[in-house]
C-alpha cells in the first residue's frame, strides 16, 4: 500500500507541488491590486519607471507575506497588468517599438527573482517555526515518558501532556496475550480498534484510511502495539514529527514491558526464596518440638512403670511446653501472612500498655529458666489503639527471643515511658547481642542472625510480625547494641498514645 501524504495543507520546502489558501490567494490580490492603484497614481508625474518598481515592491510583498506560490502568482498578474494597462500601447498585448522589449524582460525577472527570494524566506521561517513546535512537543512528551515504567504510567503521561497532541485526537493499543487492547480511555470504538486490528496485519506499519492513521510500534522483539490518530480540519501533521512520535511511544513501551518481565522474575525469585526460607523454616520448628513431644509420649507409654511423678511431671511440663512453642510458630505464620497480604489490624482499641507488658510477662515467666526480668514504668495511663491479640504476640515474640538468646542467670529489662506523644518500650537483655551489619536485617522474613558459635534458632518471624503490626498502627520498631550493660540487644518500640479523656 502506498504510504500516505499526511500533510494536506501546504508546500513543504523542495517540494515542487506549488499550493495556496483561499485567504492567500486573496491577501495577494489586494496586495496585487493596491499596487496596480498606486501605479495609476504615480504614472502622471513618474512614469514607467515608477511603475515598474511599485510592481515589484508588491510581488516582493506577496512573497514575504504569503510565501513563495503567492510571489509567483503575484509575477504572473503584474507582468500581464503592467503589459496591458503601461506600458506602451496601452489596452494591447504588444510592444511599440523592438527596444522595449529589453525594459519589460528585465522589469519581469527582477519581479519574479525577488518575489521567488521573498517567498522562499517566508515559506523557511514558517517551516522553521514549525520544526520548533514540533520539537517542542516531541521534547515535552519525551520528558512526561521518561518516568513511565509500566504500560498504563505511557497512557497517563500521554493525558497529562494536552499541549503535545494539540489538535490531535489519539490513542494507543498494546498487545496483550496475543490480542490489542487499549489503554485509554474511549480508546475501544468499534472504527478505531478495527484499524488498529488492520494495521497489525499490515506488511506497511502506517496505514490510512477514512481519515483515521494507524502507526504500528514495532519493537525488538516484535509488534508492540499500535498507535491510531486522527487529526483536525486546521492541523497539519508532518510524517517525520509522527514518526518520531511513534518511535518515542515504542521506546517507552518497550521500556514499561521490560521493567514489567523484570518485576515478575524478581517476584518469582523473591517467592521462591520466600518458599525455600519457609520450608526450612517449618521443617526445622516442627520437627525439633515433635521430635521432643514423640520421645517424651513414647517413654511415658513405654515405661510408666519404672518412671517416678517428678521425671513424668517433667517429661509431661515437656511436653505441655513443645506444644506451646508449635502453637505460637502457627500464629506467627498465620498473622505473618495476613500481614503481608495488607490485611491490617482491624479490631483496635484502647489499651493499657503497662497493664499488657504485665500480663505477658506473667505468660513468659514459666520459660525464663533462673533468668531475671526486672522492669521500669514511668508514667500512668499510657495507653494506645491496637489489636489486643497481636500486641500481645508482638511482645511474647520479642520477649521470647531476649530469653532465647541470653544465657541462664541473666538480666532482662523492660522499660515503658511517654515520650512526647509516643509510648516508648524498651527490651533489653545480656544476651549475645547482632552484629551491625544485622540490625535492619532482623526485621526481613525467615531471616537469622549466622553465627559461629553454636546457638539456638528462632523461626525468623517474631521480629517481622513486630515489624508490620507497629508499622500498620504508625509507629516504628528498632535493633539496637548493646543491651544491658556492653552486652546484648536493646528492641524499641514506640506507638503513637492515645489521650485518655478526664473527667471534669
Amino acid at each position: 500500500m502506498k504510504r500516505p501524504m499526511l500533510d494536506r495543507g501546504r508546500l513543504a520546502i523542495g517540494d515542487m507541488r506549488l499550493r495556496i489558501t483561499l485567504r492567500e490567494l486573496m491577501t495577494t490580490a489586494g496586495i496585487v491590486g493596491a499596487s496596480s492603484a498606486a501605479a495609476f497614481l504615480v504614472k502622471p508625474m513618474n512614469g514607467e519607471a515608477s511603475e515598474a518598481l511599485i510592481f515589484v515592491l508588491g510581488i516582493m510583498l506577496c512573497g514575504a507575506f504569503e510565501g513563495l506560490t503567492a510571489a509567483l502568482i503575484a509575477a504572473i498578474a503584474g507582468f500581464l497588468i503592467y503589459n496591458f494597462y503601461f506600458a506602451e500601447p496601452v489596452l494591447a498585448f504588444r510592444l511599440a517599438r523592438g527596444s522595449d522589449i529589453a525594459p519589460l524582460l528585465v522589469f519581469n525577472l527582477c519581479a519574479v527573482i525577488s518575489g521567488v527570494l521573498a517567498g522562499r524566506l517566508k515559506d523557511s521561517v514558517q517551516a522553521a517555526n514549525r520544526k520548533n513546535e514540533a520539537l517542542s512537543r516531541l521534547l515535552e512528551m519525551s520528558q512526561a515518558l521518561q518516568s513511565a515504567v509500566r504500560l498504563g504510567d505511557v497512557a497517563a503521561a500521554l493525558r497529562a501532556t494536552p499541549s503535545a497532541r494539540s489538535g490531535v485526537s489519539l490513542h494507543l493499543f498494546s498487545i496483550k496475550n496475543g490480542r490489542l487492547q487499549p489503554l485509554m480511555d474511549g480508546a475501544a470504538q468499534p472504527e478505531w480498534q478495527a484499524m488498529a486490528e488492520r494495521s497489525l496485519q499490515s506488511v506497511d506499519p502506517i496505514r490510512c484510511e477514512d481519515g483515521l492513521t494507524a502507526h504500528r510500534l514495532d519493537g525488538s522483539d516484535g509488534p508492540l502495539g499500535v498507535f491510531v490518530f486522527k487529526a483536525d480540519a486546521v492541523t497539519r501533521l508532518e510524517p517525520p514529527f509522527m514518526a518520531a512520535l511513534a518511535n518515542l511511544f515504542t521506546l517507552a513501551m518497550e521500556r514499561a514491558t521490560l521493567s514489567e518481565m523484570i518485576e515478575d522474575v524478581r517476584a518469582l525469585a523473591k517467592t521462591e526464596e520466600l518458599k525455600t526460607a519457609l520450608l526450612s523454616s517449618v521443617s526445622h520448628d516442627f520437627r525439633t518440638p515433635l521430635t521432643a513431644i514423640s520421645a517424651s509420649a513414647s517413654s511415658l507409654i513405654d515405661y510408666r512403670e519404672q518412671l517416678d511423678r517428678d521425671v513424668s511431671l517433667r517429661l509431661l511440663q515437656g511436653i505441655v511446653d513443645d506444644c506451646e512453642r508449635l502453637n505460637r510458630y502457627t500464629a506467627n505464620l498465620l498473622e505473618m501472612s495476613r500481614l503481608e497480604a495488607g490485611a491490617l489490624p482491624t479490631n483496635l482499641q484502647k489499651i493499657d500498655v503497662i497493664e499488657m507488658l504485665v500480663a505477658v510477662m506473667q505468660r513468659v515467666r514459666p520459660r525464663l529458666n533462673e533468668r531475671r526480668m526486672t522492669r521500669l514504668f514511668t508514667g500512668t495511663d499510657i495507653v494506645v489503639l491496637a489489636d489486643a491479640s497481636l500486641f500481645e504476640l508482638v511482645l511474647v515474640n520479642v520477649l521470647d527471643n531476649a530469653i532465647l538468646y541470653s544465657e541462664r542467670k541473666s538480666c532482662i529489662h523492660i522499660e515503658v515511658e511517654d515520650d512526647g506523644g509516643y509510648c516508648r518500650i524498651t527490651i533489653a537483655d545480656e544476651g549475645r547481642g547482632i552484629p551491625d551489619e544485622d540490625l535492619e536485617r532482623v526485621f526481613d522474613r525467615f531471616h537469622r542472625v549466622a553465627r559461629t558459635e553454636p546457638s539456638p534458632l528462632g523461626s525468623g518471624l517474631g521480629l517481622a510480625i513486630a515489624k508490620a503490626f507497629v508499622g500498620a498502627l504508625g509507629g516504628s520498631i528498632a535493633a539496637m547494641t548493646p543491651g544491658i550493660g556492653l552486652a546484648g540487644t536493646r528492641i524499641v518500640i514506640c506507638l503513637p498514645l492515645v489521650k485518655e479523656d478526664r473527667p471534669q
